[in-house]
């Protein structure tokens, strides 16, 4: 039973690494084509959100971010003091978890907070595709709210990001946070 559920969150996991970067490419080369039609429309006199110097400038770091978004990815952990590396690209052979009874006993022998590692580690490739998508989408938000067709928060966007990095690194997060607010004896 949990084999299976383990199974279905990597195969989440791997459709999320597949449609993630597919996202990033497509979004990243609209941003840098409408930075050029913004600059374009502005060398003619245009004016609104959409051809205004902040914005235009925000489509070039936007569009480099998400076509390179690995290394955004990589950078924002490392920022953050985080050691999670994020691959993004494709379905990993690595990213496919067994699970077996032994290893279970042996966390909940070891006590709780082992157990909670255990857990979360096995589920860690899931938490990475979901977090970097969480990323992913505060990036589109803050962008969308720049354009003026929305009106999100640039602090929610941030707090999303940092939401998504800390997802991402669920798995070492997790039971240090649980063990700090002592929710779990060692």
């Amino acid at each position: 039973m949990l084999q299976d559920l383990l199974d279905f969150a990597g195969s989440i996991g791997n459709a999320a690494a597949i449609a993630l970067p597919t996202l990033c490419y497509i979004s990243g080369s609209a941003c840098l084509l409408g930075s050029l039609f913004g600059f374009y429309r502005r060398g003619t006199g245009a004016t609104g959100a959409s051809s205004s110097l902040p914005v235009c400038v925000a489509l070039i770091a936007f569009g480099a971010s998400l076509l390179s978004f690995t290394e955004f990815l990589n950078m924002g952990n490392a920022t953050l003091g985080l050691s999670a590396t994020a691959s993004v690209g494709g379905v990993n052979s690595a990213g496919q978890v067994t699970f077996s009874a032994e290893s279970l006993k042996s966390a909940i022998s070891q006590g709780p907070t082992a157990t909670l590692t255990a857990i979360l580690h096995v589920f860690r490739y899931y938490f990475m595709s979901y977090g970097a998508f969480w990323v992913y989408v505060s990036i589109m938000r803050q962008l969308s709210s720049m354009q003026g067709r929305s009106n999100t928060s640039t602090t929610t966007n941030l707090c999303m990001v940092i939401g998504g990095f800390l997802l991402m690194n669920a798995d070492t997060i997790g039971p240090a946070l649980a063990k700090k607010l002592h929710l779990l004896s060692s």
